[in-house]
């Protein structure tokens, strides 16, 4: 592999590279300033977003960390210039790969941050993703709350701005959760296919390095719109000996819809609990429940 011509062209360019930039340093940086040096925001080639992140994700990057119109690609420490300037991004997890192509072109892998859910709080909407990190909020409008599962939590509220944890385990459990019911986030899975409105959770952990036996006490259910609430129990991925795992309930409650038909006896809300090893259990809820529901 070391004898492909390719490897060694990389190879030496890589042990040039610093003796060019000590070279600029010694000559007033008449290097740093030549044309043929030079690149612009149209020099960068990044992976494509996936649904739900904004599309000029480039030119926000470059506005939000206030980057230069037109830069050197010899200038020192410009890959950890740029790497922290994606990576201020809220909707950019981190940088993967950065690499410097033929023609002045710089290649970026980016991991994005993808929405799983809405969090409906005592102040509003908060869009998160998978590991319950806050999303910029004017990023999104009210056609939005039928796009994303809705995670109802009156009493917790985000700690920091967008890019930063939530500040509460139980979001991310719930994210977590939201996550497995919209596969490839689409909403035409299991969040529609079962008719629901919400995850609503009891019990919450505030803090980010709580054990796992602390999780276990967050009990998740998903309420539909007629309704029903089905006890999903703990956050997926919290291990715990007295539950089946998430794929199993998903398995259990797939069946139970098949055999039942739906999740309501009649034109009547039930609760299903999914907890069980053996079977699901369910019983009917009060006409009157006071349990919050998506109208």
């Amino acid at each position: 592999m070391l004898f492909d011509p390719r490897v060694l062209t990389l190879l030496g360019l890589l042990c040039f590279l610093p003796l060019v930039v000590s070279v600029a340093g010694k000559f007033g940086g008449s290097l740093l300033e030549e044309q043929r040096f030079q690149v612009t925001r149209d020099s960068f080639q990044i992976n494509e977003s996936p649904e739900g992140v904004p599309n000029d994700i480039l030119a926000r990057i470059w506005r939000e960390a206030k980057l230069p119109e037109e830069f050197s690609i010899l200038e020192p420490g410009l890959s950890k210039k740029l790497g922290e300037a994606f990576e201020q991004s809220p909707w950019i997890a981190k940088v993967k790969h950065l690499e410097l192509k033929p023609a002045s072109v710089i290649k970026v892998e980016l991991e994005y941050r993808v929405p799983v859910a809405l969090v409906k709080s005592a102040h509003g909407y908060f869009p998160i993703d998978r590991d319950g990190v806050l999303l910029p909020p004017a990023d999104f409008s009210a056609d939005d709350l039928a796009r994303y599962p809705l995670i109802v939590s009156p009493r917790s509220n985000p700690q920091g701005p967008a890019g930063t944890h939530w500040g509460d385990l139980s979001i991310w459990g719930a994210a977590r959760l939201a996550e497995i019911l919209t596969p490839d986030h689409q909403l035409n899975t299991y969040w529609n296919k079962y008719d629901l409105a919400s995850i609503q959770f009891s019990g919450e952990v505030n803090l980010l390095n709580a054990s796992p036996d602390q999780l276990r006490r967050v009990t998740y259910r998903l309420v539909t719109k007629k309704g029903s609430e089905i006890i999903w129990g703990i956050a997926p991925e919290i291990p715990d000996p007295a539950e089946p795992d998430a794929e199993t309930k998903l398995k259990r409650l797939a069946l139970y819809f098949q055999n039942i038909g739906g999740t309501t006896a009649g034109q009547k809300p039930v609760e299903i609990d999914l907890r069980r090893w053996k079977n699901i259990a369910r019983r009917p809820l009060p006409e009157s429940s006071e349990r919050t529901t998506l109208q």
